[in-house]
């Protein structure tokens, strides 16, 4: 299975590069932990998940933690000496690393590729976008380029937020290899972004009709048809989605967001998008909302809040006072007063109207209207 393109603009290539960033800095328990919020995205069949497994391994190993493998010596072997000089990996090291999770065909492609390549794919994967362009671009002035050098120069430019930049060169990939699927995606995620719907639609149909159709393609062709107001239809498309691959949470979600005419559907299906990705911020905020909003069990819009608390700790004084709301609406009125006050001291000074409703609650120990409060899909 491919890669999804449209994680590498928001969720499992951003988490699994970060995760090497971190791991390279020597970062090792926060490199382990993004390890593990990309792994949960996967599915269980998905190719990547071996090398997201080896690399929790690793990070348990070299920071010495349960589960890490240490070595046993018998007594009478004599170990040779240890050369204790700190390693620094060099460019081929880091760029093996970085393209680990390749399938194997493309992995021989990326190889053959110039030094300039390397290092600018290296400083994709580490999180440097800006430089990463600044060698790509040049690696993609050579006669001899192949198209992964305009793909992954348009990943880089998509992003560093040059996104019309970022679809030339995807548009030139797409021209010289018509049949690759990853090419594919990415340039309709980045039409997406910039709404060519219409051109989205049209690259994704044929495609995504035909037998054994990537997930990603599917689900692609969905947001290219909420954006053309074909809702129906991409519904349809996110229920194909979610029926080829049960784990693409992206699906789910972006079903919920249709759905602001039936609550109980979009419960179920934020419901189970956080489920599959706990850590997902968006996916949180609006299954807390909709619980606010409406009379599902507080304790499923609690547990979205905890998660919140976690993931997105500017906005905490907000996600105490949706806490303190559900408190008040299970008769908790004493238990609401600590959340209240933690917010108040939390929320930044230029939301007043905000803090007006955390004073007005803590005063009056009633449940407020949550402000901004958009039905998902409305």
């Amino acid at each position: 299975m491919i890669a999804r393109a449209w994680n590498y603009l928001y969720g499992y290539e951003r988490l699994r590069q970060r995760g090497d960033r971190l791991f390279l800095a020597g970062e090792l328990d926060r490199a382990r932990h993004e390890y593990t919020r990309a792994r949960s995205v996967l599915g269980a069949r998905d190719y990547r998940s071996t090398t997201i497994d080896a690399l929790i391994r690793q990070c348990d190993t070299l920071a010495g933690e349960p589960g890490g493998s240490v070595a046993v010596l018998a007594p009478d072997f004599a170990p040779e000496p240890v050369d204790e000089r700190p390693f620094h990996p060099g460019l081929d090291d880091l760029f093996e690393l970085a393209i680990g999770e390749k399938e194997p065909g493309r992995g021989d492609a990326y190889r053959a590729l110039s030094d300039e390549f390397k290092a600018g794919y290296v400083a994709l994967v580490q999180g440097d976008a800006a430089r990463a362009v600044g060698f790509l671009a040049s690696s993609a002035d050579s006669p001899t380029a192949s198209f992964v050098v305009q793909l992954e120069l348009g990943r880089a430019r998509s992003l560093a937020g040059d996104m019309e930049l970022a679809r030339e060169a995807l548009k030139l990939a797409h021209g010289a290899a018509p049949n690759d699927t990853e090419v594919l995606v990415l340039l309709s995620a980045v039409n997406i972004q910039l709404g060519h719907y219409g051109e989205a639609r049209e690259r994704l149909t044929s495609v995504a009709e035909s037998a054994g159709a990537e997930p990603d393609v599917i689900f692609l062709l969905g947001r290219a048809l909420v954006g053309l107001k074909q809702n129906d239809a991409a519904l349809e498309k996110f229920r194909e989605t979610v029926v080829s691959e049960p784990n693409f949470h992206e699906a789910y979600f972006e079903a919920a967001l249709l759905l602001g005419h039936d609550s109980e559907a979009q419960f179920r299906l934020l419901s189970r998008a956080c489920a599959l990705a706990p850590d997902e911020v968006r996916y949180n905020r609006e299954l807390a909302r909709l619980v606010l909003a409406e009379t599902f069990d507080e304790e499923t819009g609690l547990a979205a809040c905890d998660r919140l608390m976690v993931t997105d700790e500017n906005n905490a004084w907000e996600y105490l006072y949706w806490i303190a709301q559900l408190y008040i609406r299970r008769g908790w009125k004493r238990e609401a007063r600590d959340p209240l006050q933690k917010a108040l001291r939390l929320v930044p000074p230029e939301r007043s109207a905000e803090r007006h409703d955390i004073e007005a609650c803590l005063a009056t120990g009633r449940v407020l209207p949550v402000r901004g409060r958009r039905r998902p899909g409305s």
